[in-house]
């Protein structure tokens, strides 16, 4: 008897292959947002990745903005956005609803609201961030009109099932650095990447090992080859891997396309991170056609990403979304009036969370706050 897929189930299994289609050619995040935003009934929604250190967007796709709108945003109201401060204090991939970065009041009120967003015709939004290093952050965002119910739980399980995808084929196309990639260069594309990079055939045996891949292989504190194939040192991340290997090779229609992240423990204490994922679909099936590849495991060092400016100051005295950036926007020495209209809020909105921060920090005058601040910033700097 054949098997019923529901039309949900379907359009989910879709958008997740679409997603992965895009670790080799970002161009497809055009459409693969679109997807994703039909899945969540979002009518407005972007993909971005921004460089917050030489103030810069890169690889942003979108609809249902105009140019001029983004236009604006870029030259007047990004710094008035009360988002782009707070969605750095997210883990990646946790899925959060406008009512949870700011409220309704000191939202409708702020000129962010007033002059750009009211004018598009959109309300509510949701969001994750799907990237996350000491210079760059990419987030994916929806956005609800006026007249659409808000976001609700059942938006924030749905997303939060794609969010992971997402973030996991980002990862893979941030570690290939690459807008395509072709057969005839793969090779020589892998053997420049820093991350290890095993392709595996169907019978589990490695075909291609880059030259990172190979160096993890001689050190044998968490990988090493055991008849022709690739396994961990620790026993119960053997047979996690040995089962996600085998799940990535099966190629059926109602297999998840999405791979699987694993944390392979080292016997030195430390340890290694492995993204497995299955090369038998859509144009990852073409990209490493010359391998005969089923299956390509990219393992690295976990990446510690220093706190955002802010983050660990906030968490220690208790302060709000709101109240962290009326501090970060007063922390260049900016007057309350002046954080204020950076900001688009009242200026007595800006002084009633400067009250908030004093009485949270027991202080009582800027000066004491911004010198307490200073000497809450870790001792480094941006590379």
């Amino acid at each position: 008897m054949a098997r019923v897929v529901s039309p949900e189930l379907e359009s989910f299994s879709r958008v997740v292959e679409a997603i992965y289609d895009c670790a080799l050619d970002p161009r497809h995040w055009e459409d693969t947002v679109r997807m994703i935003s039909e899945l969540c009934e979002s009518q407005v929604a972007f993909f971005a990745i921004h460089d917050y250190v030489n103030r810069r967007s890169e690889l942003t796709f979108g609809f249902g903005y105009t140019e001029h709108y983004i236009r604006l945003h870029e030259e007047i109201y990004r710094s008035m956005n009360p988002f782009l401060n707070l969605i750095h204090m997210q883990p990646v991939g946790v899925v959060k609803t406008r009512a949870m970065y700011i409220e309704d009041r000191e939202f409708y009120e702020s000129r962010f609201y007033q002059e750009w967003v009211k004018p598009q015709g959109w309300d509510d939004a949701i969001t994750f961030n799907v990237l996350q290093t000491d210079q760059r952050l990419g987030w994916w965002a929806g956005h609800r009109l006026k007249s659409c119910p808000r976001y609700g739980d059942d938006d924030i399980r749905l997303l939060s099932l794609i969010a992971p995808h997402v973030c996991r084929s980002v990862k893979i196309s941030d570690a290939l650095n690459l807008k395509t990639i072709r057969s005839d260069l793969l090779e020589a594309t892998l053997d420049a990447l820093s991350a290890g990079v095993y392709l595996i055939d169907r019978f589990g045996r490695i075909i291609y090992s880059n030259p990172a891949a190979e160096r993890l292989l001689e050190a044998g504190k968490a990988l090493r080859i055991e008849n022709d194939r690739l396994a961990p040192v620790d026993r119960v991340a053997k047979a996690a891997f040995l089962k996600a290997i085998a799940e990535a090779m099966i190629d059926e229609a109602d297999t998840p396309s999405g791979g699987f992240t694993l944390a392979l423990p080292a016997d030195d204490s430390k340890g290694l991170v492995a993204s497995i994922l299955p090369l038998t679909r859509g144009e990852r099936r073409n990209a490493c056609g010359a391998f005969a590849a089923t299956v390509a495991v990219f393992v690295q060092d976990p990446v510690v990403v220093p706190p955002f400016p802010g983050e660990a100051f906030a968490k220690l005295y208790g302060l709000s979304g709101s109240e962290l950036r009326v501090l970060l926007a007063m922390a260049p020495g900016l007057s309350v009036r002046e954080s204020a209209e950076m900001l688009g809020i009242s200026e007595t909105t800006a002084k009633t969370h400067l009250q908030h921060i004093y009485a949270k920090t027991s202080t009582s005058k800027q000066t004491e706050l911004m010198r307490l601040f200073a000497n809450s910033a870790p001792p480094i700097h941006a590379s």
